[in-house]
Order: C-alpha cells, then structure tokens, then sequence
C-alpha cells in the first residue's frame, strides 16, 4: 500500500506541474516534440497499445516502465483512467525509475 501511495504522490505532483500526458496520443506528441523523458504503461493497457507506445518509446529512444497498476487503479490516483503516461521532466522520470526498481 506504501508503494501506491508513493506513486500516487509522483504522479499528483507531476500532474499538477504540468509535467504528464494523459493517453497514447498526447504521449506520442509529447515524443515527437522532444518533451517527453520517459512513459508508463498501466499493467492491463491492450497489446497494440503497448506495442505502439514501446515502438515509439524506442524512436525516440525514451524508457518504457510497465507499472503493476491498472488503468482504473491510475485512474483514482490522477484523476483520468488513461493506460499510458508521459512524463515531461527528466527529474519527475528519474524518481519514477527508482521507485520502480525498489518494487523489482
């Protein structure tokens, strides 16, 4: 529960700093314009989804992090249900990365 509630607080703060995209489409603009650092998928998004967003991911030779969340689970933390996120600041990213590695 811990872990959720710290993700929860990630992606609140990077949301309310304008700093997420919310879907696959605003994500692959964020892409093509340069601003995204990195994207999360939520664990039960569609296998095209995910292999769009990872063959975009790979384009723009970004990191893709898979979270063990749904969508609906992301959906009560930030608002939206989206399955994937941008993450639009490299700092937000690297927080991100870590607390994913501490769940590995």
């Amino acid at each position: 529960m811990h872990y959720k509630k710290r993700w929860q607080g990630m992606l609140t703060i990077c949301r309310k700093a304008g700093k997420l995209t919310m879907g696959l489409e605003p994500t692959k603009d964020a892409m093509y314009q340069g601003t995204a650092a990195g994207v999360l998928a939520a664990s039960d998004v569609s296998e095209k989804t995910y292999k769009e967003a990872a063959y975009f991911c790979r384009q723009a030779k970004i990191p893709l992090i898979t979270l063990p969340f749904t969508k609906t689970e992301l959906g009560q933390m930030i608002g939206r249900a989206s399955g994937v996120l941008g993450i639009c600041d490299d700092g937000f990213f690297q927080k991100m990365q870590m607390l994913a590695k501490e769940q590995e």
